[in-house]
């Protein structure tokens, strides 16, 4: 009776045993085919030579067995005049469709490009966002054609902002329209803006921000489980155009594909 327990226990181990193995082997293959995957997009944007890129090597993925993990430091500039420059920059996430990527700026941020007024300069920013799930395999105009017409878009499951007092949050889609330029469509909530018209109303005087002050009043809100006040708006990207709520804010450069 004992030796037939045993060897049931025995076979019960052997089993799982055995299940556990394939399942870590799938695993592991999982994690370096997706993290192969991810290195051949960057591969694409440093090899690219309308890109002037400070670091020359192409970051690699780590933290098996965790999630896939790289990091990039230094200046990424387009040949448009946008200019990207950060501390540092933490990207994580499974390279798979439908799976969520992470782009964190913990050390801020810095946007300077010839189609805006001023540089953008966050303390901090992050940016969590879902892969579409048929990602387009190259930038070949046909192809991008091809994956516009399914109506597949980048979903962003939060972006959030910080610069000074004002601290923006939001969630929305990211895309191509029929002409493949990029199309966006983000609701956000902003707050600290009552804390930064105290500031330039030091500085400059009531009477200089009395329109800006009056009309934010009659948008704002207050949040009643924070005390905090708000105003919720949109960012949009459309017609090659940045949108802050009604107002267009800049014009952006046309995308070129192959």
């Amino acid at each position: 009776m004992k030796k037939k327990l045993f060897k049931f226990l025995k076979g019960i181990s052997l089993t799982f045993l055995t299940i556990g193995m394939l399942v870590f082997l799938i695993y592991s293959f999982a994690w370096y085919t997706f993290t192969k995957r991810a290195e051949s997009y960057l591969n694409v944007i440093w090899q690219d030579k309308s890109f002037t890129i400070s670091s020359p090597e192409t970051p690699h993925f780590t933290g098996y067995p965790l999630v896939p993990t790289a990091q990039f430091s230094g200046t990424l500039k387009h040949e448009s005049g946008l200019e990207i420059t950060t501390p540092k920059l933490i990207y994580s996430g499974f390279f798979a469709p439908a799976q969520l990527q992470m782009l964190e700026a913990p050390q801020g941020l810095n946007i300077s490009a010839t189609f805006l007024d001023r540089a953008l300069d966050f303390d901090t920013a992050s940016l969590y966002i879902r892969l579409p799930k048929h990602m387009p395999t190259n930038s070949k105009k046909e192809d991008m054609q091809a994956w516009q017409k399914t109506n597949d878009v980048f979903t962003i499951e939060k972006i959030v902002l910080k610069s000074g007092n004002i601290h923006m949050r939001g969630m929305g889609t990211l895309s191509l329209d029929e002409n493949l330029q990029i199309k966006a469509d983000i609701d956000a909530r902003v707050i600290g803006m009552d804390v930064f018209l105290d500031e330039m109303a030091k500085e400059q005087g009531e009477k200089t921000i009395a329109m800006a002050r009056s009309f934010y009043n009659m948008m704002s809100d207050v949040d009643k489980e924070t005390g905090e006040r708000y105003f919720e708006t949109t960012l949009k990207i459309q017609n090659r155009g940045l949108y802050f709520g009604p107002m267009r804010v800049s014009g952006l450069p046309a995308i070129k594909w192959e």
